[in-house]
């Protein structure tokens, strides 16, 4: 067997055992370190040929698995590549071809990538949208206050590439070993452009918020969005941290410790039931980063799409409602609800919004979506809402 088709072989195996849920990342990961026969070159082009079959989305179905490593390995590259060249060269010599012409040859559309292009956002542009799945993110690093000038010469020094997208904003190629090289945490946070610009109402507006302002994360996960918040407030005075799994709040607790927050209170709860203990407090701020599809982020990572069903929408929907609907009594007269989610879909967003406006007899300040797709980054909701 030629080396080309062993790594086809070994591709469709990895993709074969996948488990819906569960990171490619992480799959491989363990795949690897089961059959440890592979370099890091063999290991890096199996890596790519499962990509490359993600990120079809549901397009092909009726196509097996070789060959829908082989069209996604067509439709993701523009230059010659070495395993067509072997296995299907006839796809090969058009791989320079527009990506239009190229789904005309195999016979489909972007459109079969996502079937359920009428759950998206009228915002949201669905074959830009679907093209991005073709290409992998760039890796984005937000440069922490007063750091700047050790972080580029850093970067600089170890001879990695990067872009500087604004003053506190680097994009580099996804896989670059900055941890190798600066003190995450401390000096640069690793977080998508998007999600870095999900409070700008607060510096668009300057908004005003007492000295001792009181702040609480009610959907934290490991903290990059309470991290973000604290660098623009120059430090909150009163921060609260929540997710439902302990085991997050772990990874919380040692990102804060690396970022130099000590001064927080990070609890468990779970915010779909009634039974929930939260603190008996006011807050000025909520950050509401609800659990969601993830749609926003297919691109980055496609076996997501693979396995998505749309009947799933619906249900985030109401987890969605209930999360925040449990947070927002303890919001204070005048204060301010960020509700953030890395989705594309109405129901998650436009819907919510309205939802909770009727409900609570909030007033929308604003809301926006941060259409990744168009920049190599996570697509993101944000809509700010006030008593």
């Amino acid at each position: 067997m030629s080396r080309h088709h062993s790594h086809i072989s070994s591709a469709i195996k990895i993709i074969e055992t996948a488990v819906a849920g569960e990171p490619l990342v992480h799959h491989l990961k363990r795949s690897f370190a089961a059959d440890k026969k592979f370099g890091s070159k063999d290991r890096k082009s199996i890596t790519a040929l499962c990509y490359n079959y993600y990120r079809l989305g549901k397009a092909l179905p009726e196509k097996t698995t070789e060959e829908k490593i082989i069209a996604g390995t067509f439709l993701c590259n523009a230059e010659s590549n070495e395993l067509l060249a072997a296995v299907a060269p006839e796809l090969n010599e058009k791989i320079a071809w527009p990506t239009e012409m190229k789904f005309a040859i195999l016979k489909t559309v972007t459109s079969d990538m996502l079937p359920f292009a009428e759950e998206l956002s009228n915002e949201i542009d669905p074959k830009k949208f679907s093209l991005s799945f073709l290409i992998q993110p760039l890796l984005f690093l937000r440069i922490r206050p007063g750091k700047s000038e050790s972080v580029i010469e850093k970067l600089t020094e170890a001879k990695l590439p990067f872009e500087k997208i604004t003053n506190s904003c680097i994009a580099l190629p996804q896989g670059s070993k900055t941890d190798e090289v600066l003190v995450l945490n401390k000096e640069a946070v690793v977080q998508d452009r998007n999600s870095q610009q999900v409070f700008s109402y607060l510096k668009k507006q300057n908004f005003p918020l007492p000295k001792d302002v009181r702040v609480w994360d009610c959907c934290a996960a490991s903290g990059g969005k309470s991290i973000l918040l604290y660098d623009l407030l120059h430090g909150i005075a009163d921060l609260q941290v929540s997710d439902v799994r302990a085991n997050i709040l772990n990874n919380l607790r040692s990102r804060f410790k690396d970022a130099g927050i000590k001064k927080y209170h990070a609890f468990t709860a779970d915010l779909t039931t009634v039974f929930s203990l939260v603190p008996p407090q006011q807050f000025d701020l909520i950050i509401c980063d609800a659990p969601c599809t993830g749609s926003g982020t297919w691109a980055r990572n496609p076996e997501q799409l693979s396995f998505f069903n749309e009947k799933s929408i619906e249900g985030y929907a109401e987890m969605q409602k209930k999360i925040a609907s449990a947070a927002l009594p303890y919001l204070k007269e005048g204060g301010l609800f960020f509700y953030i989610t890395c989705s594309v879909f109405t129901k998650e967003n436009e819907m919510a919004v309205e939802y909770l406006k009727e409900k609570f007899h909030l007033r929308l300040l604003q809301m926006e979506y941060l259409k990744g797709y168009e920049m190599q980054a996570d697509t993101m909701f944000v809509a700010v809402l006030t008593k």
